[in-house]
C-alpha cells in the first residue's frame, strides 16, 4: 500500500493505492477532528463523439448509468504543498490532471481539474460528475458518524432568492438528503448547484464553494444511492466538491476538440465554527481574497427615482399613477422631481425607462427633452445633484438592426415578455459594436450612473430559447455564456472610457441564475449587484420576511447592493427606509411629493441622518448580530453604527450584546436616536465579566433604532 499525504496544521488529505482493493481519499480537519471523506474518490464521465439525439440522451439522462471510471492513474507530490492524480477514463480519450494545493498556514484546501481530449475527434460530454464521497447512511446500520446531526445549507442566501423564488427551507436536514427530498428543480436548489455549501452541526462544519469568475459554475451536493439486494433497500454516500455540469454549464466544459482541454474553476475548502453565519463570513473573506468588494473611494450618491412619482409608458394603470391616461413623462417633470430630490437630501436624480426614443434604445430623446448635454449641466449645477440612467438590453419596435433580434428555430422574431412588448436580445459582437457607441455618447454628457438591465435571454414562456439564427456569427443556438460575456463587453466598454462612471449589473440574463460573483472584479467591470427586486413593495417584503435575502447576501459578500424603494409604502417611523440603507449600499428612495405631508417631513429627517453615518453603511464592514440588529464597523477608526428593528405590532425591549474584540471596536458610548433622527439617549459603556458590552433598548412597534457607537 502506497500513501501520499498533503498536510499542514489545519488539514490532511490522504491518498492511498492499495492495489487490488484500489484507492482511498481520506479528506480530515485538524480543526475540528471531522473526517469529511472517507471512500475512493468519484471519477464519472459519460462522453458521446455524435451530435443530436445521443448527446441529447446523455444531457437528458443525469444519472451515472454507463458513466465511465478512471481506468488508470498515477499519483506524485510536487513540493510539499501539490498532490497532483493523473488519470485516463476507461473506453475514452478523455485524462484528467487533478491538482491538490494546500499551502503552509492555509485555511483553505484548494482543488483544480483539467479534462484533455487526447483523440482526434471532438468530443461532447453529457455528465461530469468527479468528487469527494463519503458514507452517510448504512442500509443494516444506519446513520454514519453522527452525520444525522448535520444539515445542509445554501451560500449566499438560504430560503428566498430573487423575486418569487421561496425554497420553504432554510436548511436541509439528513432526512431531506436520504430520502431524497430536495425542494422543486425550479427552484435550483440544492440535490442540484449553489455558489457553496454549509455541511455541519450547532457547533460549525464544512465549507465548500466553487470560484470562477469567467465561466458559469456552480458547486453541488449530491446523493448517490447503491441499491442493494432487496426491495427499496439501498446505501447512501454524498458526493460532494470537485466539478460537475449543472444544467449544461460551464458550457465550454461539454465539448472538447481534438488534442484541447478545459480547466475548471477552482474548488475550495475551509471549516468555519458557529452558526451558519460565522460560515458566511468565511465565504465572503474567500471572495474579499479576490478582489470581490467595494473601492476604498467607494461614495455612492442616494438616488431619487421619479419611476415612483412619475410611472412609465409600460405601466400605463394601477401602481403608479392614476386614471387610465398615461404617457411618458415631461421635461418639466424631471425638474420637478429634481427639485424634490434636492429638497429631501438626495444626491442624485435617476432616470428609469421614459427618456429615450424608444426602450431598449440606449438614444436619448432630444425632441422631448432637449440636448442631453443642456439636461445634465442644469440637474449637475442647477440642482448640485448627479445623473443617472436605467439601460435595457431587450428592446421595442421592429426598427433596430435584425442582428439584434434573437430568432426561433423557425426563424421568428422572439418576443421576451409579451406584457411590455419587448423583443427578446441577441446579444452578438454586432449587438455589442452598436450598442457601445450608443452608451458612449450618453456617458459622454457628464452620466454619473448606469443600471444595465432587461439582460434576459430566456422569455416567460422558455428559458434560455437562444438564437438559431446562422447570420449573426455566433453558434447555433448561442451559448448562454456567450450572451453573458458579450452584456459584459459593453459594460467594460463604458469602464474603459469612462472610470468613475458607476455601473450596476443586474444577473446577465441567463439561468439557472450565475453566480452573484461572476464577471466582477474583471478588468472594468461593474461595481454593484441589483438588491433582489425588492423595489415594488418593499414594506410587504420586509414583514413577509422575504427580504432578509438581503441581510444573508451582506454576510457572504461585500460587493455592493444597489435597490431603490417606494418610501410612499413606508410608515412614519420609517422602518422601510431604515432596513434597506442598512443593506443596500447604495440607495435609491422615491415616491414622495407634498412637502407638506408627515411622510415627506420625516424622510427628510431620515436622510438627515442617514448622510452623518452613511460611510459606516456605504463602506463599513456589514456584521449580523441577529436578523434584526445590523452591525457597520469602520475597521481604520473602529467605530460603528448599529441598526435594531421591531418588526412587530407590540413594543419590545431587546439586549444587544457587541465582543469588541471580535468586530474590531474601539468604543465607550452609544448615542441613541429614533427613525425620524430623534435623539433617544446616551448609554455609556461598560464591560461584562467576559469583555462583552451589552445594553438594553425599547424600540416602538414597528420602528427602527440608530445607535452610533462613539469612543
Amino acid at each position: 500500500m502506497t500513501d501520499y499525504t498533503l498536510e499542514n496544521q489545519n488539514w490532511e488529505l490522504k491518498v492511498q493505492n492499495k492495489g487490488d482493493r484500489g484507492f482511498n481519499y481520506t479528506l480530515y480537519s485538524k480543526i475540528n477532528n471531522k473526517v469529511y471523506a472517507d471512500e475512493e474518490y468519484h471519477y464519472r464521465i459519460l462522453t458521446s463523439s455524435k451530435k443530436g439525439s445521443r448527446y441529447a440522451y446523455l444531457v437528458h439522462l443525469g444519472s451515472e448509468y454507463k458513466a465511465k471510471k478512471l481506468s488508470s492513474r498515477k499519483i506524485r507530490m510536487e513540493g510539499t504543498d501539490r498532490l497532483i492524480i493523473e488519470g485516463k477514463f476507461a473506453e475514452t480519450n478523455i485524462s484528467i490532471t487533478h491538482e491538490f494545493i494546500l499551502e503552509k498556514g492555509s485555511k483553505w484546501l484548494d482543488e483544480k481539474i483539467t479534462l484533455i481530449n487526447r483523440g482526434s475527434k471532438k468530443v461532447r460530454i453529457g455528465l461530469i460528475n468527479l468528487g469527494f464521497k463519503k458514507e452517510f447512511f448504512k442500509q443494516y446500520v444506519g446513520w454514519v458518524d453522527n452525520l444525522d446531526e448535520y444539515t445542509l445549507t445554501a451560500i449566499p442566501t438560504r430560503r428566498y432568492f430573487g423575486y418569487g423564488e421561496d425554497r420553504r427551507k432554510e436548511s436541509f436536514s439528513a432526512n431531506d438528503i436520504l430520502l431524497g427530498a430536495w425542494v422543486e428543480k425550479q427552484a435550483e436548489m440544492p440535490g442540484f448547484c449553489s455558489e457553496g455549501w454549509l455541511w455541519g452541526n450547532k457547533q460549525g462544519g464544512l465549507l465548500i464553494c466553487k470560484y470562477n469568475p469567467s465561466q458559469m459554475e456552480y458547486s453541488r451536493f449530491h446523493r448517490l444511492p447503491t441499491t442493494l439486494p432487496g426491495r427499496g433497500a439501498e446505501d447512501v454516500d454524498i458526493v460532494f466538491g470537485g466539478v460537475s455540469l449543472y444544467e449544461g454549464n460551464p458550457e465550454l466544459a461539454t465539448t472538447l476538440e481534438p488534442e484541447n482541454s478545459y480547466s475548471f474553476g477552482v474548488t475550495r475548502y475551509a471549516v468555519y465554527q458557529g452558526d451558519y453565519k460565522e460560515g458566511y463570513y468565511l465565504y465572503r473573506s474567500h471572495l474579499e481574497e479576490h478582489g470581490h468588494k467595494f473601492k476604498p473611494d467607494y461614495n455612492p450618491p442616494v438616488h431619487w427615482n421619479e419611476l415612483y412619482n412619475l410611472g412609465w409608458v409600460s405601466e400605463k394603470t394601477g401602481f403608479f399613477v392614476k386614471g387610465i391616461e398615461f404617457e411618458v413623462y415631461t421635461l418639466e417633470q424631471l425638474y420637478e422631481e429634481a427639485e424634490i430630490a434636492r429638497d429631501i437630501g438626495a444626491e442624485c436624480l435617476y432616470l428609469d425607462p421614459g427618456w429615450n426614443i424608444a426602450l431598449g434604445s440606449s438614444i436619448w430623446n432630444e425632441e422631448r427633452f432637449g440636448p442631453l448635454k443642456e439636461f445634465s449641466q442644469n440637474i449637475h449645477e442647477r440642482y448640485g445633484l448627479k445623473l443617472a440612467l436605467h439601460l435595457m438590453m431587450n428592446f421595442e419596435g421592429e426598427d433596430e438592426p435584425d442582428e439584434f433580434y434573437l430568432r426561433s428555430k423557425t426563424g421568428v422574431k422572439v418576443v421576451a415578455d409579451p406584457y411590455i412588448n419587448l423583443f427578446s436580445l441577441c446579444a452578438n459582437n454586432h449587438w455589442v459594436e452598436e450598442k457601445t457607441p450608443r452608451v458612449l455618447e450618453l456617458a459622454k454628457e457628464g452620466i454619473d450612473f448606469f443600471m444595465f438591465d432587461f439582460t434576459d435571454l430566456s422569455t416567460f414562456m422558455v428559458d434560455n430559447i437562444g438564437c438559431f439564427s446562422k447570420d449573426h456569427g455566433h453558434k447555433v443556438p448561442m451559448l448562454r455564456n456567450t450572451h453573458a460575456e458579450n452584456i459584459f463587453k459593453v459594460i467594460q466598454n463604458v469602464k474603459k472610457n469612462f472610470p468613475q462612471i458607476l455601473i450596476e449589473a443586474h444577473d446577465r440574463g441567463v439561468r439557472p441564475r450565475h453566480p452573484l460573483y461572476y464577471q466582477h472584479n474583471l478588468p472594468h467591470s461593474f461595481d454593484e449587484n441589483w438588491g433582489f427586486e425588492c423595489m415594488w413593495n418593499p414594506m410587504h417584503d420586509l414583514l413577509s420576511g422575504r427580504a432578509t435575502q438581503l441581510f444573508e447576501y451582506n454576510l457572504a459578500y461585500s460587493i455592493p447592493l444597489y435597490l431603490h424603494i417606494n418610501e410612499n409604502s413606508d410608515n412614519k417611523n420609517m422602518l422601510q427606509f431604515w432596513w434597506y440603507a442598512s443593506l443596500a449600499r447604495h440607495l435609491g428612495i422615491g415616491g414622495l411629493s407634498d412637502r407638506k405631508s408627515v411622510k415627506y417631513m420625516v424622510l427628510k429627517e431620515a436622510m438627515a441622518l442617514y448622510k452623518t453615518i452613511k460611510p459606516f453603511l456605504t463602506r463599513g464592514i456589514f456584521y449580523g448580530i441577529s436578523q434584526n440588529i445590523h452591525l457597520h464597523v469602520d475597521e481604520i477608526d473602529k467605530l460603528g453604527v448599529i441598526t435594531a428593528y421591531n418588526l412587530s405590532s407590540r413594543s419590545q425591549i431587546i439586549e444587544i450584546q457587541l465582543d469588541p474584540i471580535k468586530y474590531g471596536l474601539d468604543v465607550s458610548t452609544i448615542e441613541i436616536y429614533n427613525g425620524i433622527n430623534q435623539k433617544i439617549s446616551t448609554i455609556k459603556l461598560t464591560q461584562s465579566s467576559k469583555n462583552i458590552y451589552q445594553f438594553k433598548v425599547e424600540i416602538s412597534p414597528l420602528s427602527p433604532i440608530i445607535a452610533i457607537l462613539k469612543k
